[in-house]
């Protein structure tokens, strides 16, 4: 396609310069015939009464011809069919100064040729030998039949085969070098467009292989990271359970118990490791984090079972939702595992005797989430990736991927997040989406 495209751009843009350039000739051969007849003298001329009349008409329209085909040439468009009507008129100027100035003996009749080859130029084999016979004929019938001067028939004969021979021969010619000119620009613009074609393809190889390989190394160092992780809490059961094993007898009630809750604690963050996995596997699988399912969501309800999924007591959850957004146009699964990963997050990083709160409300025409908690906040240094893969913070530390997970969730549902610091200590994630339709419920108190 791209090759057929270049092709009509290359030939058209011939087409124009070939106009552009029989033009200035056709101009130049009409100045130069009326030279050649003023000074061959009117015994030269069988017509002069009407070859100068001919001559002026010529000029005139070899200069209106100059005109228009200048003002195509700066505009870049061509015509067919003024490229024909051209060339017919220009024959029969030609013929007809030939006529009125000598006939066969004329100092014009070779000007036929270069309307043959302009042709030829111009056009491909079978229209420059159509446009030659028609020169042959007008110029076998002017030399025939035009009684002055006085010449024998046989000279005439003579004549008129000759011409009508060398306009054929001179079609053939001009034509097929013209068509091996066309033929070998349009195979130099087919190899150019398959040269670019080549060359744009090994640079979205090259583009392809640069972003294999950074994924790779992500996940190299994705999985080095997670490798990390697991290894803490995998060595400490590990040593816990030995001890608990082998020395089960010198170790007091309480003691054991100990153990007990420190094996508890250790298996449940790896179990919080593992559903973070988890998430990241179905968020990245085929169009999963893309697709949104629209339902009409009560928010309180949503509310209260993520916090029931995150593990956070309800006496710990404090909730502030807006009546004219309690009931809201979205993804309800989506929208929970947001809400679920930043309270269980939000959970992890408090004191276990204070409260983590939600909040709704509308800001700025979009619908505003943010969950709040009193931990230790985020290190400034590292606000600004706390959404990236594998990066995590604080002492209790997993994989790094439940933030991640929540902006890929946001950006599903045309969204944004970011975190900042609580005033007062603390850190809060906002989310913000857009507004949807949202069907606004009787005001209602702040449940606690």
């Amino acid at each position: 396609m791209l090759g057929t495209s270049r092709d009509r751009s290359d030939i058209r843009d011939s087409r124009v310069a070939a106009e552009r350039f029989v033009s200035c000739i056709r101009l130049t051969i009409v100045a130069s015939m009326a030279i050649i007849v003023a000074a061959s003298g009117e015994d030269l001329v069988a017509y002069p009464e009407i070859a100068w009349p001919v001559l002026g008409a010529a000029v005139a329209y070899a200069l209106l011809a100059f005109f228009k085909t200048t003002k195509d040439a700066r505009e870049g468009v061509t015509n067919l069919w003024t490229a024909w009507i051209l060339s017919a008129v220009s024959g029969a100027f030609v013929v007809a100064v030939a006529a009125v100035t000598g006939g066969a003996r004329s100092a014009i009749t070779p000007v036929a040729m270069t309307v043959v080859i302009s042709t030829a130029i111009r056009f491909n084999l079978a229209s420059s030998l159509a446009v030659a016979a028609c020169m042959a004929a007008g110029l076998s019938a002017e030399i025939l039949w035009v009684p002055e001067p006085v010449i024998p028939w046989a000279e005439r004969i003579r004549a008129a085969a000759w011409w009508s021979w060398l306009m054929i021969a001179v079609a053939l010619l001009v034509g097929v070098l013209s068509q091996a000119a066309d033929l070998a620009r349009r195979a130099r613009a087919r190899a150019e467009a398959e040269a670019a074609a080549e060359h744009s393809r090994l640079e979205r190889e090259h583009d392809l292989r640069l972003q294999v390989e950074a994924i790779d190394e992500a996940r190299r160092d994705f999985l080095a990271a997670l490798a990390h992780d697991f290894r803490t809490p995998v060595a400490s059961i590990e040593a816990l359970s030995t001890a608990l094993a082998r020395r089960a007898g010198d170790l007091g009630p309480e003691e054991r118990a100990e153990v007990a809750q420190l094996i508890e604690g250790h298996a449940r963050h790896l179990g919080a490791m593992v559903s973070e996995v988890r998430e990241l596997a179905v968020s990245e699988s085929l169009a999963a984090d893309r697709r949104v399912d629209l339902s009409d969501v009560y928010l309180p309800d949503l509310v209260r079972a993520s916090a029931a999924a995150a593990g956070l007591p309800p006496d710990r959850l404090v909730t502030d939702i807006d009546p004219s957004v309690a009931l809201l146009r979205t993804d309800g699964e989506k929208t929970l595992r947001i809400l679920a990963n930043l309270l269980q997050n939000a959970a992890k990083h408090s004191p276990a005797d204070e409260p983590v709160e939600v909040h709704v409300g509308r800001s700025n025409g979009l619908v505003e989430l943010a969950v709040l908690d009193r931990g230790p906040g985020i290190p400034p240094e590292i606000a600004s990736q706390a959404f990236e893969k594998a990066v995590g913070f604080g002492p209790h530390r997993s994989s790094g991927l439940g933030m991640w997970i929540v902006a890929q969730f946001v950006e599903s549902l045309q969204g944004s997040v970011w975190v900042e610091p609580r005033p007062g200590g603390g850190m809060a994630v906002r989310a913000r989406f857009p507004l949807g339709v949202a069907l606004s419920l009787p005001a209602k108190h702040p449940t606690v």
